[in-house]
């Protein structure tokens, strides 16, 4: 049946125009035969950027506030890419408009927002999801299942990491992802987001964080001139405090006992986006990197035969999750990456929103990782352990 959905997208950087990209090739998904996905509207105040990204993605129109789009009701669903702290000012009108709402992470600038927003959704009954886009990776999330199946035993530990050096250059403008009051945390809460949010993804809840550090290295910065998201100028003669962290080193322990470590940077020069994990259980061990997001390495001795009982490297395809539904051309080896990812989140979103699916990581979901940030957080200033509440 032939079915027409009508949505939005709220913020023109770079992860509202990942969001576009997803909702343009969403239909790939098998489910979705019938769906006519309408870029509706762009909600975005910089008239420039609004009108070249409604241009790439197709738009039918801009707008500059959510105003425009509330008294709407052709428009179902919206998918919002903005500031941290704007957030709690925003979803909640939406979600009373009757809107079907996804939102970038974190939810909200603390667990307090994600827990209101997750109640005001609840209350209009409506279809959430957040942008914890790495559960999608076919390639991790075969390996999350290999986990789950018990293919490396018990798991007793792992470490997992983010580096990324989009702050590494020191003249690079205090925007708002360097103020507390908008971002909240720093590496922490941002690219810590993600691979936090990754680790829950294999290894179940966190029962513990019992310790954290903390630091930042570039303490000031200039001011930002002109310009608008990643694209802003710095000012040759005013700074501003650097307020939250660039470097962050996190422990956590498991509600199933295994420990590890979260290690996060974005000031890592020439890393340019590095995510990892590594899971090490009684019988093997397994390893993501994100430069090579079409493969994992596993290895399982007590499967292989003598001398051969190393890591494999194993390739991405067709019988791994999401593969066939993302990929340009659903073979092995053609590879998937980043903007597939987006393609298969929002694939889920709006399989969800029409009734042909259910989404996975609703705004429910989010609170969890939210409140271990806050317990890292807690920890680096207290120094203890700190359990996530």
């Amino acid at each position: 049946m032939s079915r027409d959905l009508h949505i939005a997208v709220v913020g023109a950087g770079f992860a509202g125009q990942g969001h576009a990209f997803g909702f343009r090739n969403a239909q790939m998904l098998p489910a979705l035969e019938g769906v006519n996905v309408i870029m509706d509207t762009l909600v975005e105040p910089s008239t420039a950027l609004a009108e070249s990204v409604a241009a790439r993605y197709g738009f039918a129109r801009t707008a500059s506030c959510v105003e425009e789009i509330l008294e709407r009701p052709e428009i179902e669903a919206v998918s919002l890419a903005l500031p941290n702290n704007a957030y709690i000012g925003v979803v909640p009108r939406l979600l009373e408009a009757g809107k079907h709402v996804f939102c970038e992470k974190p939810l909200g600038l603390s667990t307090a927002e994600a827990r209101e927003m997750t109640r005001a959704a609840q209350e209009a009954g409506v279809v959430t999801s957040v942008g914890f886009c790495r559960r999608r990776v076919p390639a991790l999330a075969a390996l999350a299942q290999v986990v789950a199946e018990g293919g490396i035993g018990t798991v007793h530990s792992f470490r997992a990491s983010y580096f990324a050096d989009y702050a590494a250059d020191p003249q690079a403008p205090r925007t708002w992802r360097f103020q507390r009051d908008i971002a909240g945390g720093g590496a922490v809460a941002d690219i810590g987001a993600h691979i936090i949010d990754t680790v829950r993804f294999l290894l179940g809840e966190v029962a513990e964080v019992t310790s954290a550090t903390l630091e930042t290295v570039i303490t000031e910065r200039p001011l930002p001139t002109g310009g608008t998201g990643h694209n802003q100028g710095a000012s040759l003669t005013e700074t501003g405090a650097v307020e939250n962290d660039d470097n962050a080193v996190v422990s956590l322990r498991m509600n199933s006992g295994a420990v590890g470590s979260v290690n996060l940077s974005r000031i890592a020069t020439g890393i340019t986006d590095v995510f990892a994990i590594e899971v090490y259980g009684s019988k093997g061990w397994a390893k993501f990197e994100s430069p090579h997001s079409d493969e994992l390495y596993l290895c399982q001795p007590e499967q292989s035969a003598p001398g051969f009982d190393g890591p494999r490297q194993i390739i991405a395809g067709p019988a791994f999750p999401y593969f066939s539904d993302v990929a340009c051309m659903p073979g092995r080896g053609v590879g998937t990456g980043y903007g597939e990812n987006l393609v298969g989140e929002i694939q889920e979103f709006v399989a969800a929103v029409v009734g042909r699916g259910e989404v996975t990581v609703p705004f429910a979901e989010a609170i969890p990782t939210m409140a271990i940030i806050e317990a890292a957080e807690e920890s680096a200033r207290t120094r203890t352990p700190v359990t996530p509440r």
